[in-house]
């Protein structure tokens, strides 16, 4: 008996090494079909701010972005006729090479732009056409939402060890009608990577007043940005398929996940025409 173990073993062995001596891969080649380039459109209204647009053409996932001098001559789409229609008038948004330096820490690039003020009276709707150089149309609409105000912020230590702190963040929301948010947190300073970046929609919220807060994580001395924007759905849709695109990205077991833009025509675009609204309070931990 002890000898057909030790047989049963040693033949169980051999057939292990012979599997791993093996080579198990193959190479498969997919034909991809070529990847179609498509104009991307961003337009953010934002009021006291100039009417700009960054018009570019997307890339395929596999394909070389070539990052030398000539990258943005490549992906910028110029000769482009962009006008953005409201309130009666239309205004022509001029081809150049724009930057916003508003933001600390954070640059902003345009190729297009008209130095009129946004006008930030809401319920204004805005109309955008560009006909792309070869004659192909984009349009989209978009209205001017109000802000939404931060009501307070309130800071919190915690009772043991009493060394750290949290912010609540309160705001006033109307669970009567389906409203979009987005929540930024920055620690320390506003830059482009937020430390706290989430979309939330009211549909779940039953009562007036809506808080958002932070761990305790904070000391005496920090200071933090909290910004809340106030969306359209159809904003709010396209930040969240960004979302779920990238996600899928990194999952090569998910389907691609599609992008809802709001933008279309005959030009088979990408992107977003929307009004950038928000309110952003600046709070310093201290007792």
């Amino acid at each position: 008996m002890s000898n057909m173990k030790s047989l049963h073993y040693t033949f169980s062995v051999a057939v292990l090494l012979l599997l791993l001596a093996c080579n198990l891969t193959k190479e498969v080649e997919i034909n991809l079909p070529e990847y179609q380039r498509q104009p991307v459109v961003e337009c953010y209204l934002e009021p006291g701010q100039p009417f700009r647009l960054l018009l570019t053409q997307s890339y395929g996932f596999f394909e070389e972005f070539g990052l030398d001098s000539t990258f943005v001559q490549k992906t910028l789409i110029d000769k482009a006729q962009v006008t953005i229609a409201y309130e009666g008038r239309t205004d022509t948004l001029y081809n150049g090479q724009y930057y916003d330096f508003s933001t600390p820490n954070i640059i902003k690039i345009y190729n297009y732009q008209n130095n009129r003020l946004v006008p930030a009276t809401p319920g204004i709707e805005y109309t955008l056409n560009i006909f792309l150089p070869d004659n192909k149309h984009i349009t989209s609409q978009t209205i001017m939402l109000p802000a939404i105000k931060i009501d307070r912020s309130v800071i919190e230590w915690d009772p043991a060890p009493d060394t750290f702190a949290r912010v609540l963040t309160y705001f006033n929301d109307d669970p009567m009608v389906d409203n979009y948010y987005r929540r930024l947190l920055n620690y320390q300073r506003l830059k482009s990577l937020p430390d706290q970046n989430f979309l939330f929609t009211d549909r779940v919220n039953v009562t007036p007043v809506i808080a958002f807060g932070t761990p305790y994580n904070l000391s005496q001395g920090d200071t933090i940005f909290n910004t809340i924007f106030n969306l359209t759905k159809d904003y709010y849709d396209y930040l969240e398929s960004i979302q779920l695109a990238v996600l899928g990205n990194a999952n090569p077991f998910t389907q691609p996940s599609p992008i809802k833009s709001n933008v279309t025509g005959t030009g088979d675009p990408l992107g977003i025409f929307t009004c950038l609204i928000y309110d952003r309070k600046l709070t310093r931990i201290e007792r």
